[in-house]
């Protein structure tokens, strides 16, 4: 599941790791239930994420002096991202969900495997925040990136798989729970606090429009919504997301250094 050596030739120089990427529980069952879908969304999600990382992780040592302003900013977007996403599960959606189904405490699993790599995740944050804002005299090193992002990958792996069939196990549930609109309530929040031009297209563009045939329509807006959040508010910093893993037009793309 974790691995820093790649075992197959990569295509684009970020898919063979360090984090993999999931498949959808719709590509596996074809089924179309409410809970299938919102695991399906839920995995497209951490794919965003893993991409995201592997990206920088990939990267890092080979940033020159000239681009390190737009790849800390790009690198600090993602971890923002990231951040923002388990704030809004663990602020809205898991309590949503005990008070649906009346039972306190059902999501604790998933809030403590976001506990287990919060310290080094945030360490790592800390330290772009830093660099970012020019406050200190330290520079940025592209070993020690990867050094930190070391000490919380294998954990955040972890979540990110499991948090899959979590969601699926919730299926016990059947009509009463309306796992959708609950998972939908709470992306709107999340997606509303989130910058157009600074955090949103960290996401937007590390999701790959071609993942498993192309058959999913995501994130589930608008297509004309989603084509000018990339193309017109993600190019305002466009100099950030020519680290990310696919393009202004969702398709995955080769590493913008050390490919």
């Amino acid at each position: 599941m974790f691995s820093t050596t790649s075992t197959s030739t990569p295509k684009y120089g970020w898919e063979d790791g360090p984090m993999q990427l999931i498949s959808t529980p719709f590509s596996k069952t074809g089924a179309t239930d409410q809970y299938t879908f919102v695991a399906s969304e839920m995995a497209l999600v951490h794919n965003c994420i893993a991409r995201a990382f592997n990206s920088i992780y990939k990267q890092a040592p080979y940033v020159q002096p000239a681009d390190y302003s737009s790849f800390i900013s790009y690198s600090y977007s993602c971890y923002q991202g990231l951040e923002v996403h388990h704030h809004g599960e663990e602020t809205y959606l898991f309590p949503a969900i005990e008070e649906a189904t009346g039972i306190k405490g059902l999501m604790d699993g998933n809030v403590k495997q976001h506990e287990a790599f919060h310290s080094g995740f945030h360490a790592w944050g800390e330290w772009l925040k830093a660099l970012n804002s020019g406050t200190g005299t330290e520079k940025f090193s592209g070993e020690k990136c990867v050094q930190l992002m070391d000490v919380f990958l294998v954990p955040l792996s972890i979540h990110l798989v499991d948090e899959i069939p979590s969601l699926l196990s919730l299926s016990q549930f059947g009509d009463s729970l309306d796992l959708k609109a609950l998972t939908q309530k709470e992306a709107d929040k999340v997606m509303g606090s989130m910058s157009k031009t600074t955090q949103l297209p960290a996401f937007l563009l590390n999701h790959d429009v071609t993942f498993e045939g192309g058959v999913h329509h995501f994130p589930p807006i608008p297509t004309p919504v989603g084509w000018v959040l990339r193309n017109v508010f993600g190019r305002v910093k466009g100099d950030w997301w020519r680290f990310a893993a696919c393009g202004f037009d969702g398709r995955p793309r080769g590493l913008f250094v050390g490919a």
